[in-house]
């Protein structure tokens, strides 16, 4: 009964931070979901193109990036897709100049960072040393990812696969292993465990 009675509360805060976000431009959800209510984050981010899927839980904080300034920005929340019953802990940095794509039953520790994209265009010297790089990041149906992971463009995270806190994933992981540090590098494959 009390949760039934928390989500009839919600509802009236969502439809006014939607109505916000409609008359004053996506930068408000945005700035609103560093601080939100948990209860209506999910209903704004999928109002805005976010595909979510059923039971996950978004604890509280997020960071959206790149959302609408990059060259490859939508405008919206249509390069997140997360799936069914994941966890997605505080304080996570989504960089939206590219599609993250995250599978069903995943848990996302707080601190994570997805980086969807470099590019160092201030400098003529180091981009041409270092072009801009913008590729899409996938993380595979049942995985962990440990606190404060970063996540570079162009990786996919093999399914069932955890990755140790504070790691830097630079590359594909493969299914079923352990992976840590920084680089992260094959610890084990869980399947021996």
């Amino acid at each position: 009964m009390r949760k039934i009675f928390s989500k009839i509360l919600s509802f009236p805060k969502f439809y006014f931070y939607l109505l916000l976000g409609k008359l004053l431009g996506i930068s408000c959800i945005i700035r609103y979901l560093r601080n939100p209510d948990p209860s209506i984050s999910i209903h704004l981010l999928r109002a805005f193109g976010a595909k979510i899927g059923v039971r996950t839980t978004i604890k509280r904080t997020i960071f959206l990036d790149n959302v609408y300034e990059d060259e490859n920005s939508k405008g919206n929340f249509s390069h997140l897709k997360i799936g069914d019953n994941c966890y997605v802990g505080d304080c996570v940095y989504f960089d939206l100049a590219n599609e993250i794509i995250i599978g069903d039953n995943v848990v996302i520790s707080g601190g994570v960072s997805f980086i969807t994209h470099a590019d160092c265009n201030r400098s003529k010297y180091l981009s041409e040393k270092f072009p801009r790089t913008c590729k899409r990041i996938i993380i595979n149906d049942g995985a962990w990812i440990g606190f404060r992971t970063i996540i570079l463009n162009g990786s996919t995270i093999g399914q069932n696969s955890v990755i140790a806190a504070g790691s830097l994933v630079k590359e594909d992981v493969e299914k079923y292993c352990l992976y840590s540090g920084v680089p992260a590098k094959k610890i084990k494959s869980l399947l021996d465990a």
